[in-house]
């Protein structure tokens, strides 16, 4: 199937064009340009979560957040000594993935589960958790991946609901529900669930929901960070994820990867103001919840 408006012998003779032009090189990112002529399967389209495909999110995430819970360590590194040395020396983020090969497949839809860490060093604890509570000016600290953002209501010093603009893989309104906890002096950890997804314009499916879970922990040197991010997204062919990772940044482990770079360049910025947390908004509700798992599906 060729795209509305769009014959097959029109790309073929695009990409004859560009071959002809401008040599091997171009040819190459032509064809990028012009694999847009390819055949697009109907789960590119917008649709609604089908509720099988709500029911098996909710079941993996439960199960994930089980596993969460058990583990011994706080942060990965506290028993790794190599990643730890990694961290600390190579000064950048390491991801993997956290529940063996992505994407999990799940009916009518794709999930991506990934676990990264980075260490930042000379940081202070209080000061990071200040500048990532600042839900205002998020595009100022994740510039690469935010567009806009906006506390909504806060509920003391624990419990936050903000709105952000992605800029990728599309244009994309996300609100999340997000609940911090002080574990003692030296660590804290919080929960991220996003309760709505708009992309503007087409629905491309690329994102439907975004959980994030967060653990800091203050050491002499700096600040551990590790993170775990379950995402959601329509299914797709492998031919639309490879092309849609190389083209259009359909890539979760990319996103984590550029979002704790940016909080180590963000706060270790000289002359960062952080704000104080704005007055005057309305509580939250009570934080959402994950959804239940009825079956005790184990994933």
């Amino acid at each position: 199937m060729n795209l509305p408006g769009l014959p097959k012998d029109a790309c073929r003779r695009a990409a004859g064009s560009a071959v002809a032009s401008y040599g091997r090189l171009t040819a190459v990112v032509s064809f990028c340009i012009v694999i847009s002529c390819i055949a697009i399967p109907t789960g590119l389209r917008a649709q609604s979560l089908k509720p099988e495909t709500q029911h098996d999110f909710d079941c993996y995430v439960q199960s994930a957040e089980t596993r969460m819970n058990a583990q011994k360590v706080f942060v990965r590194a506290d028993s790794d000594a190599a990643l730890e040395a990694r961290l600390v020396h190579g000064q950048k983020a390491e991801t993997v993935p956290a529940n063996g090969p992505n994407p999990h497949a799940l009916p009518g839809g794709q999930l991506y589960d990934w676990v990264g860490a980075v260490f930042i060093p000379g940081a202070k604890l209080d000061r990071l958790v200040a500048m990532l509570q600042d839900y205002d000016h998020r595009p100022q600290y994740f510039s690469e991946t935010i567009a806009t953002s906006k506390l909504l209501c806060r509920t003391g010093e624990n419990h936050f609901r903000y709105t952000m603009r992605l800029k990728e893989p599309a244009v994309i309104d996300v609100e999340s529900d997000v609940v911090w906890e002080r574990v003692d002096e030296h660590r804290w950890r919080c929960r991220s669930y996003s309760i709505d997804t708009r992309e503007t314009g087409k629905d491309h499916g690329y994102l439907r929901r975004l959980y994030s879970y967060w653990r800091f922990a203050e050491a002499e040197k700096g600040v551990s960070v590790e993170a775990e991010t379950i995402t959601l997204s329509d299914e797709f062919g492998s031919m639309a994820r490879t092309f849609g990772s190389l083209l259009l940044g359909i890539n979760p482990e990319k996103s984590l990867k550029h979002s704790l770079a940016s909080m180590r360049e963000s706060v270790l910025k000289p002359g960062l103001q952080i704000p104080s947390l704005p007055v005057g908004l309305p509580e939250c509700a009570a934080p959402v919840r994950a959804g239940g798992c009825s079956s005790g599906t184990d994933h």
